[in-house]
């Protein structure tokens, strides 16, 4: 059997059954000879399948990377954090090289690691937790790789003590296909550094996003540093902490409560260390205020008409976990707060019992969901588009259709949303105790 039509039959009986698309096609011409397609199992052939039918430009571009299918054919529990270790030597080696193919290096190992990741995913070898965390470690490799070639362009850098914290997704390593950076830069210096520190902001920036022949590593977002796009681009540590202690608002201290020191100097790591104590300490209850701005959101950006569902921002939504457990923290404070500050962690931290593994066991399921939507789109959407929802279905699970996908997420929605209406309702996270 010619591996074209290996990869037709591991599609078989579902929506993704047909003919191979041309890219795929191309994939299987060009690679079909290789020792590593005759190596692929039936899992991997799958997963693979997957990956080359349901994104054109990946199946183009891992035409040309013979190594790649090797990692692929060799598909097992286990093989993303030991990838993960071995792009830490790879990328260390990469930041040593001159710029221009350094650059290139990082915008093809995302785009690499993200489809073998995909493999992983929609085959079933790794669990989604598995394939988000390794989505945030190949993130924060490339950045930290960034990060050295900047360090080493710029001219006075090496007299800056600059640290990067993420924030969000990153920060917890929750990441998802095409996600982009939420980034907070840091230096530890007077008024004298200010320009060479924004010097390696900018030029860090720039070498993430710039658009070259090898593509982009990341789009990076930088609206949650202090006083948002009227802010300094880097903010002094002691200007940040004076900040977040004396005037940051409350949609802020959620926003810092999920941050993590990622890159560049170990001062940060105290810094937000003691702007978390401060946040934690607070103990005021935020559920007006945060019920109030959930509904901002909601009417602001979730637009669900067309039978589109707004997974992140609707009602129901990933939002609404976010808000309870920042909203939590806000509340209760945290005997320790988490090493990463997931959303789970984040709502662990202040609160526990059956409902709240229950809502988790939801957010999980959404997490999911989008994280298919965005594969297949090939973009960072966080909605379910109703043309799409039937490969989506195929892909979160073997056999689902896209009525028992809409039916799971409308049911996950739901408790979701009244978890929040407890909570916003009694003013109180004792609304999920129990």
């Amino acid at each position: 059997m010619s591996f074209a039509a290996r990869l037709e039959a591991a599609l078989a009986d579902g929506p993704l059954a047909g003919p191979l698309p041309p890219a795929a096609q191309r994939f299987a011409e060009r690679r079909g000879g290789d020792d590593a397609a005759r190596a692929l199992g039936d899992v991997a052939l799958r997963g693979l399948a997957r990956v080359l039918v349901t994104q054109p430009e990946v199946a183009g571009f891992t035409s040309h990377r013979g190594p790649w299918l090797v990692r692929v054919a060799r598909l097992a529990p286990g093989c993303l954090a030991a990838r993960s270790l071995a792009l830490t030597r790879e990328l260390e080696a990469v930041a040593r090289e001159d710029l221009e193919p350094a650059l290139d290096a990082l915008r093809l190992c995302r785009r690499e690691e993200m489809a073998f990741a995909a493999c992983a995913d929609l085959a079933g070898v790794e669990p989604f937790e598995a394939v988000s965390e390794f989505l945030s470690r190949v993130a924060e490799r490339i950045l930290g790789a960034a990060l050295a070639l900047t360090l080493r362009e710029v001219r006075g850098a090496g007299d800056v003590r600059f640290s990067v914290l993420g924030m969000g997704k990153l920060a917890g390593r929750e990441l998802s296909y095409h996600s982009d950076l939420d980034l907070i830069f840091l230096y530890r210096g007077d008024a004298e550094q200010i320009d060479a520190a924004a010097r390696i902001g900018q030029r860090l920036i720039s070498y993430l996003s710039t658009m070259t022949g090898a593509g982009v590593a990341y789009e990076v977002d930088t609206r949650l540093r202090p006083s948002g796009r009227q802010g300094m681009l880097v903010t002094s540590c002691d200007a940040f902490e004076h900040y977040q202690k004396q005037r940051a608002e409350t949609w802020e201290h959620l926003a810092v409560l999920r941050a993590r020191a990622i890159a560049g100097d170990g001062e940060a790591i105290a810094v937000l260390a003691r702007v978390h104590a401060h946040v934690l300490a607070r103990r005021e209850p935020p559920w007006a205020e945060l019920a109030a701005l959930r509904r901002r959101v909601e009417a602001e950006r979730a637009q669900e008409t067309g039978g589109r569902v707004a997974l992140k921002t609707g009602a129901g939504g990933l939002m609404d976990v976010d808000f309870l457990a920042g909203g939590g923290l806000l509340e209760r404070g945290a005997s320790e707060f988490p090493a990463l500050p997931s959303v789970p962690a984040l709502l662990r931290a202040c609160a526990g019992g059956p409902r709240v593994e229950a809502l988790l066991a939801d957010y999980h399921t959404l997490r999911c969901v989008e994280a298919r939507a965005r594969w297949l789109a090939g973009r960072g959407v966080d909605v379910l588009e109703p043309g799409a929802a039937a490969v989506v279905a195929e892909l979160v699970e073997t056999g689902l259709d896209a009525e028992g996908l809409a039916a799971r997420v409308a049911a996950a929605r739901r408790r979701i949303r009244a978890a929040l209406d407890a909570v916003t309702k009694a003013g109180t996270l004792d609304a999920l105790d129990g």
